[in-house]
């Protein structure tokens, strides 16, 4: 994948995105990604404030309601519970990097952009998590994300404490995970015209 997708609205002049961009904007070409640098960026991503922010928030959130993971409501059960969730993370993006370079998928997601109806842009979003691009162009089956996603939830099942272990839960994480990528993509889709928004009611007001 070396510019915008079939699709994306275009502009006169795009410019080059970051390296290890995992958002390519309208407008923006994507630098070709051979598969180091696919492995690259999934380690890259990892050491992100994002990553560190959510494996933090999901210990909190199980911490407070003592949720499963059941690894107690102390201290250390609160580090525990985070350690658990950014190892789970790490699987799943070392997956999907890996499973990307061996394929020759492109993992990133391309903004369509506001020149599309708001339908449309809702369903790509919402597909992007089972389909994705080819580096030789065209569409195929979102097999690194879906086997990282899998992946990881398994290894959840292996780490967590004896009584939340369970194979079902594997399937039923994996079902909310890929729920909540969907989410994560309609976001990285409308997270500038919501900002935009934003910015037009403050200054409104």
């Amino acid at each position: 994948m070396n510019s915008e997708v079939e699709g994306q609205t275009p502009t006169a002049a795009p410019t080059v995105a970051r390296k290890y961009a995992h958002t390519i904007k309208p407008g923006f070409t994507a630098v070709p990604w051979g598969p180091k640098d696919k492995i690259a960026a999934s380690i890259l991503k990892m050491g992100t404030v994002g990553a560190v922010f959510s494996a933090a928030f999901t210990g909190g959130r199980q911490q407070l309601f003592d949720s499963r993971p059941h690894y107690g409501t102390d201290s250390g059960a609160y580090g525990e519970r985070v350690g658990a969730d950014y190892a789970r993370q790490s699987v799943q993006a070392m997956m999907n990097g890996g499973m990307s370079a061996i394929l020759r998928d492109d993992p990133r997601y391309y903004v369509l952009g506001a020149g599309h109806s708001f339908k449309s842009r809702v369903v790509y979003a919402a597909e992007r998590v089972l389909i994705t691009h080819k580096d030789s162009g065209g569409d195929t089956a979102n097999i690194p994300l879906l086997t990282g996603i899998v992946a990881s939830q398994a290894l959840a099942n292996g780490i967590y404490p004896e009584r939340d272990r369970d194979w079902a839960r594997v399937a039923t994480g994996s079902l909310g995970s890929i729920a909540s990528r969907m989410g994560t993509q309609e976001f990285k889709e409308f997270g500038d015209d919501i900002r935009q928004y934003l910015r037009h009611k403050i200054k409104k007001n």
